[in-house]
């Protein structure tokens, strides 16, 4: 479990620079630099697609489909929302909608386990999640504040960048859940593999959308060069985060669901604000606040909390455990080769 937790660490320090990447490009649209980098992790592992070859035999047609289907959702549509959301209600707004994914996600992975062998006592699992919610709050109580103050200013386009936000932890949630309940479903695949299948069959759509968006409806000033006013210094942030961002951050997202439950890796995804905002406060040269402070270290111990619930409930006893459910939507390692073989799967 601890090898887990440290891979989904990881993934949220390397995904929490995505939020800089655009400070680095300014004269350039934050939708072009989010594209960039789903291009560069594309062509990234368009020659891993050799390295792994032996592996990706043993994926299926449906396979491929679902590697194509997950991170068009979780990635692409999900970063559109989240974009269209920041500019029709604002940051602060977006960001309180990211607060809310990790406890959603926790919750709703819960439900979908609810009679097999992977669900969670909900007396156990609601405490450490209040908690990690409380710190949230606590840590975001600026960005309540500025949103807020919006909510009152800005009227019809306000609650369409609402729309726009709820939809966008939609999507992220649907993606983290069935992306995890995939991989425990299938853990003799590689998750190298598995993450070239994810660049590779993306990788059409977001250079599709990055011409149309670029060139087609002018979100790139192309006055100085075809590739916008700094070209080397765009190909070179896009380079960083798509094999950062997207390459490394997803084998270790991929690997760390392959370990984990669903309802505890989703929880996973609140270091990804934490690091942003460390980040951020770096390049500003700030210091946190003081309930920035708080709220972290309160959040600190509801993520530990939750992480002692799922150990204490991983080590169970054969004679405390529950029967595992014959055909449960959330199944856990434990049942899935039965499923299996009765030519069922638990996504």
């Amino acid at each position: 479990m601890l090898i887990g937790v440290l891979l989904g660490i990881a993934a949220g320090a390397l995904w929490g620079l995505i939020y800089i990447a655009p400070l680095v490009v300014p004269e350039y649209s934050s939708v072009l630099v989010a594209l960039s980098r789903f291009i560069a992790f594309g062509l990234i592992s368009l020659p891993c697609l050799w390295i792994f070859r032996r592996e990706l035999k043993a994926f299926s047609k449906p396979d491929v489909l679902e590697a194509f289907r997950l991170p068009l959702f979780g990635n692409v549509l999900f970063y559109a929302l989240l974009t269209l959301c920041i500019r029709l209600a604002g940051a602060p707004l977006a960001g309180m909608f990211m607060a809310v994914i990790p406890v959603l996600v926790a919750i709703s992975s819960n439900m979908r386990n609810a009679g097999s062998d992977a669900a969670v006592p909900w007396s156990k699992i609601l405490p450490p999640l209040a908690i990690i919610l409380l710190g949230l709050v606590m840590a975001n109580l600026t960005e309540f504040e500025h949103a807020a103050a919006q909510s009152a200013e800005g009227g019809e386009q306000f609650w369409m960048g609402v729309g726009f936000g709820v939809a966008a932890v939609i999507a992220w949630t649907w993606f983290s859940i069935k992306n995890a309940e995939w991989l425990l479903a299938h853990p003799h695949h590689s998750t190298g593999a598995w993450t070239t299948l994810q660049g590779v069959t993306v990788l059409p759509v977001a250079l599709g959308l990055f011409i149309a968006l670029g060139y087609g409806f002018g979100f790139m000033d192309t006055t100085v060069t075809a590739l916008g006013p700094e070209p080397l210094t765009f190909l070179a942030v896009a380079l960083s985060i798509g094999l950062l961002c997207s390459w490394v951050a997803m084998i270790c997202w991929n690997r760390m669901s392959q370990i984990l439950p669903a309802a505890l890796g989703g929880q996973l995804i609140v270091f990804e604000s934490v690091f942003a905002v460390i980040y951020a406060l770096i390049w500003r040269g700030e210091l946190p606040t003081l309930s920035m402070t708080l709220g972290f270290i309160v959040l600190m111990g509801g993520v530990l909390g939750s992480l002692r619930v799922f150990e204490s409930h991983t080590h169970r006893t054969p004679a405390e455990a529950p029967l595992p459910a014959a055909k449960g939507r959330g199944a856990s390692p434990a049942n899935v080769e039965a499923l299996e073989s009765d030519g069922t799967s638990g996504t």
